[in-house]
């Protein structure tokens, strides 16, 4: 399991963004449809990577190429987070717990106070 946290990305993605050039100009709105289109490339990253292992013809991606789309979606939704104030990792946190006690599951993610 990797030790990257969500705090690291963020401290990361604040310190790249500063150096990005027309940086600035990226809004909620911009972030917005960054993550959709992201995320769009995650679906379409696995239905390549499907092809290629159910042998239909066309073009074909690896499992590598599927990890590198969705590290680019969490790295733009952190993006968004940032944009919005928003504190990724307590988020999750707090909404897998909220999930867990609604269906009665014992697995917890601790939270950040």
């Amino acid at each position: 399991m990797s030790s990257m946290t969500f705090g690291a990305l963020r401290q990361a993605n604040d310190t790249r963004q500063m150096e990005w050039p027309g940086n600035e100009k990226a809004d909620i709105a911009f972030r917005t449809i960054e993550v959709a289109g992201e995320f769009g490339e995650v679906s379409e990253a696995v239905k390549k990577h499907l092809r290629a292992e159910r042998g239909i013809k066309g073009s074909t991606a690896s499992m590598e190429d599927v990890a590198d789309e969705m590290a680019d979606a969490i790295i733009s939704l952190d993006l968004l987070a940032s944009e919005m104030g928003i504190d990724l990792g307590a988020a999750v946190a707090r909404k897998f717990n909220r999930t867990s006690v609604k269906y009665d599951l014992k697995t917890r993610l601790p939270e950040t106070v």
